[in-house]
């Protein structure tokens, strides 16, 4: 394999060919997490001496979970994908992995960039981020350099550096379209509210985000004082002397002893970095001019069929909570709707993909629809290994899709079932392909959304366009404090 050489504003570094491709990899945008930069802001890397060696990824972030991989202070990094090093300008695809805010990394097997670089000319960016305790608590009562968001203020950081240099990469720096997926798709509804991040996008494709999913100060105050108690720690010098090792696993207890599982850890609304919820900061007019792509599978939460994956999960307290916020009536007529819809089995769990994903994401396109062009998508297609385990169009399922990898372990057992893979294959070129064409140009070829219809591209074994959720679901939230809550502007507008 032969390297690539490429300025960038902090020196030279060298990338590898693979796959059609040329790909820099663990390229470092800001300091490693060591000591007081555990918990404050990002600050940037700074110039290197001599030639970097971007040819392999860099360790991910603290974390313990499923990705056997070496962790450390030194992840803040990031990755490229691109047909080469010229001034051709394509347009940019910067990638905000999932992982409910307490694992992933940007370098998984299924988030590589190389099979959409090669196949559509494009630049691919993934990016690693805080997580967890390091990412998403706030000990500024430990010590007031400390600070909360601190993920999303590493996600704003690597945008930047994106802008600054992707031009070196091939790529464009005027065209920058970000995208994300569950826990990113959260982080991308809510950069398109930021002007710091709109600075250095074009575009958003929010994929199963919950732009809902946001708490308050006084939420993760809560929260943040909760772990220091867990793990008995009255001091910042504590907190900053336990290794990353012992934080990781503490992490993990933490959660399952304070019984929050995947909502643990949330972006926070802390009136400097976030001031308003996505919802009605898009009604309000902020993402004026800024097109989106808006979709969820149709079956989410599924997989809370499935017991051991329901478990990893454990979301149930916290729908529970926004649930018995309702009216008894209320309560009993969505549930009787689901029952009547969707069967006893899926309809607890389209309940569950609607209170989390789909009603919440047709909120927000309908609000930001009034300001902005703005389409929806449904990733309706499930394989016959998925159909027979009850499983359906689950949440993920679209990502081996959006980035036509099938070969990662993690998604492997969906296809076992498909020894001819032209009919997946064809779905994956039909996302891809409007994805592509949407970061190319800002617009599509379906109706885009307005405040009364919100009309979907359905990728199955056909591509109907259908109403992204039933209008008689969809009604039977317009008078629910979920709706008034999820509306309502802490501006008081």
């Amino acid at each position: 394999m032969s390297g690539l050489m490429v300025d960038t504003t902090l020196g030279k570094l060298e990338g590898i060919r693979e796959h059609g491709v040329y790909a820099w990899k663990g390229i470092p945008y800001a300091q490693p997490i060591i000591g007081v930069r555990r918990f404050a802001p990002p600050q940037p890397y700074g110039c290197w001496d001599g030639v970097y060696d971007a040819s392999k990824f860099s360790d991910i972030c603290p974390q313990q979970g499923l990705l056997r991989t070496q962790a450390s202070e030194d992840c803040l990094c990031l990755n490229i994908w691109s047909p080469g090093a010229d001034s051709w300008k394509r347009p940019v695809l910067f990638f905000v992995h999932g992982g409910a805010f307490f694992h992933g990394a940007g370098s998984e097997s299924f988030y590589n960039g190389a099979t959409l670089a090669k196949t559509w000319d494009v630049v691919v960016v993934t990016v690693n981020y805080r997580l967890g305790v390091l990412g998403f608590l706030d000990f500024s009562s430990l010590d007031p350099s400390f600070t909360g968001n601190n993920g999303l203020r590493d996600v704003l950081l690597s945008l930047e550096w994106v802008r600054d240099n992707i031009e070196n990469f091939g790529g464009d720096p005027g065209n920058i379209t970000v995208f994300g997926q569950s826990a990113g798709g959260t982080v991308v509804s809510t950069l398109a509210t930021l002007p710091r991040a709109r600075q250095c996008m074009s575009k958003c494709i929010i994929m199963s985000g919950g732009p809902t999913q946001l708490q308050d100060r006084e939420e993760c105050a809560k929260t943040s004082q909760a772990f220091l108690d867990f793990m008995h720690i009255q001091s910042a010098r504590q907190l900053l002397d336990i290794s990353l090792v012992d934080l990781a696993k503490g992490q993990k207890d933490f959660m399952g002893h304070y019984g929050l599982g995947a909502a643990t850890f949330r972006l926070t609304m802390d009136e400097d970095l976030i001031p308003e919820h996505p919802i009605p900061a898009a009604r309000n007019g902020v993402t004026a001019g800024f097109p989106m792509l808006i979709g969820t599978t149709k079956e989410e939460m599924a997989l809370l069929m499935i017991k051991p994956l329901a478990k990893i999960l454990d979301v149930h307290k916290i729908v529970y909570e926004g649930f018995m916020q309702e009216s008894e009536q209320t309560r009993k007529n969505l549930s009787t709707l689901y029952t009547t819809r969707y069967g006893e089995r899926r309809g607890l769990s389209m309940l569950y993909t609607d209170l989390l994903f789909r009603i919440s994401s047709v909120w927000f396109a309908q609000e930001a629809s009034v300001h902005s062009p703005t389409w929806m998508y449904r990733f309706d297609y499930e394989t016959l290994a998925l159909r027979m385990n009850g499983l359906h169009a689950f949440h993920s399922t679209d990502l081996p899709y959006a980035f036509g990898n099938f070969r990662s372990v993690l998604v492997r057992p969906m296809f076992l079932l498909n020894p001819d893979m032209s009919t997946v294959y064809g779905v994956a070129h039909e996302i891809q392909h409007d994805f592509i064409s949407f970061a190319r140009s800002g617009t599509l070829p379906w109706a885009p959304c307005d405040a009364h219809q919100v009309p979907a591209k359905c990728y199955d074994l056909g591509f109907p366009i259908q109403p992204m959720v039933e209008d008689v679901i969809l009604d039977a939230y317009q008078d629910t404090v979920y709706r008034a809550r999820s509306l309502k502007s802490r501006k008081g507008s």
